[in-house]
């Protein structure tokens, strides 16, 4: 029964050792922690009396080769740490059978001490790991004398200690982060030879005593990295000015207390999982929080891009002005305006057609007449509009500007009709006229003393020179005819002919 029982131990951890590799997904096992590792299983001896684990010699099935112990260790990393084991067993093997005595009540019993450093080769579910160190191990002999071998006072009871190396090989499953369960088989050899046994032949030199065991793993003192998860930014540009929140989260697993950090790329810094910071001037800002526990060896960092803009202001239209209210079809006007608010975008339209932007565009007319120029202003708050009326007069000339007399028209007595010399006067007038089109003209028409109906014929000769005014190209509506009728003052010329005339007085 007992070779089934060691027999279905090694198979179990040969087996889990060849699967071990395929639970390779990493765990969170503990590091830096005191432990303690208790343990139970089957002892087994190999040394003179008894050459393999497997195989048992004499009637020793009535005992069962219990082994208990436990240890207790710092583990220094995941993978790696050291303990002080005690350990206490039957050895049933351990009896020389080869001898006949008398002796019945054999001692086989035995403890040992162990100083054992251990290395896991995976941190998966299922972790593969050997162990070595040195032992001290004691317990009470039976000493035989060959010689004498069938009488029992041969055999002396003797307080031996043995010392040496122990090695071994085991399986750690995960169970939590501070617990797990262990599979594992370990060997110490001892020396003096025969101190174990108390029998010194030319076997192996040395005594072999063995256990196989389960037990668990428990960490005292557990610290688990801390590991952060997530960092919750703002993906929109925020606003200068306005307080903006930020979050960050860490493994569950992790070891508390942990502490947050966070740096704000202004100078700021702020502590706790939530943090709340206002950025005062606009720019791109690198946010970074560190979590850290362990008083500090673990740490994990996160950083974002935070993007800050001035914070949006309506746009206002205060004003709207032009750098000539008046200006002529030749005349470039330069429109501006007062705008509070953000920054936007300027768009202006100028009543005929035309568009510009920007803060201060220059438009020229090309006709005469009143024009509603609009301004649009768009910004991050949607837009506003305003409007002024600009009217435009046609170009005219410097002469247009300087004149201020201009030819009359003479008249044969008693007649309205233009003379050859009077329409020769009346032209050079009309090419004012013509060039000048923001000239109006005032016509008087006079008599001289002796012509009949003197008001009539003065009303006559003023609508005469209107006519041909109007025949010339221009508008009517630019003149005012005026019959003055016989005139009371004499003229500059000498002659009454002086007096039948028709005056086109300029008027602005």
């Amino acid at each position: 029964m007992k070779k089934l029982v060691l027999l279905f131990l090694f198979s179990v951890l040969a087996v889990a050792g060849m699967t071990a590799q395929k639970a390779s997904a990493q765990v969170e096992r503990g590091a830096e922690s005191l432990y303690i590792r208790p343990h139970v299983g089957i002892s087994y001896y190999m040394g003179d009396n008894e050459k393999s684990p497997f195989n048992f010699d004499g009637d020793m099935f009535d005992k069962l080769p219990y082994n208990v112990g436990a240890e207790i260790g710092y583990q220094f990393s995941p993978t790696y740490s050291l303990g002080l084991a005690f350990r206490t067993g039957d050895y049933t093997q351990i009896t020389d059978f080869e001898v006949q005595t008398s002796t019945k009540d054999h001692p086989t019993t035995r403890s040992a001490i162990q100083l054992i450093a251990r290395k896991l080769l995976s941190e998966g579910k299922i972790a593969p790991y050997w162990m070595a160190g040195l032992n001290v191990g004691w317990g009470e002999t039976y000493v035989f004398s060959t010689t004498c071998a069938n009488n029992g006072a041969c055999a002396t009871k003797s307080d031996n200690t043995a010392f040496g190396a122990t090695v071994g090989f085991g399986l750690d499953f995960y169970i939590s982060p501070s617990t797990s369960f262990f599979v594992q088989t370990m060997l110490d050899a001892q020396t003096p030879d025969g101190n174990p046994d108390g029998s010194v032949n030319d076997g192996f030199g040395v005594d072999w005593l063995g256990a196989h065991t389960l037990g668990l793993k428990l960490n005292l003192k557990r610290v688990n990295a801390v590991e952060l998860t997530d960092m919750v930014c703002p993906e929109q540009v925020v606003d200068a000015g306005s307080p903006v929140t930020f979050t960050a989260s860490h493994n569950e697993g992790a070891t508390a207390p942990v502490m947050y950090m966070w740096t704000f790329g202004d100078g700021s810094t702020a502590e706790g999982m939530t943090a709340t910071h206002t950025f005062n001037r606009a720019g791109d800002y690198t946010v970074g929080v560190r979590a850290t526990n362990g008083n500090g060896k673990y740490e994990s960092t996160m950083t974002c891009v935070v993007s800050v803009k001035d914070p949006c202001v309506p746009a206002a239209i205060t004003s709207m002005r032009a750098s000539n209210m008046s200006p002529d079809t030749q005349t470039a006007v330069t429109f501006s305006a007062n705008v509070t608010g953000t920054d936007g975008e300027w768009r202006w339209d100028f009543g005929d057609g035309s568009t510009g932007t920007g803060a201060s565009p220059t438009h020229t007319y090309a006709e005469a007449g009143t024009y509603t120029v609009t301004l649009e202003v768009e910004n991050c708050a949607g837009v506003t509009r305003r409007t002024m009326t600009i009217t435009v007069a046609p170009y005219e000339a410097a002469i247009c500007r300087e004149i201020t007399e201009m030819n009359s028209a003479f008249f044969d007595r008693n007649s309205s009709a233009i003379t050859a010399e009077g329409r020769a006067a009346l032209q050079e007038n009309l090419q004012i006229l013509l060039e000048c089109p923001n000239l109006n003209v005032r016509l008087e028409g006079w008599a001289s003393p002796g012509e009949r109906r003197p008001q009539e014929l003065s009303e006559d000769r003023a609508r005469a020179v209107e006519q041909f005014y109007v025949d010339g190209g221009v508008a009517a509506s630019r003149m005012q005819t005026m019959g003055m009728g016989r005139s009371q003052q004499g003229s500059k010329k000498e002659g009454l002919a002086q007096f039948r005339r028709v005056d086109t007085i300029p008027v602005r």
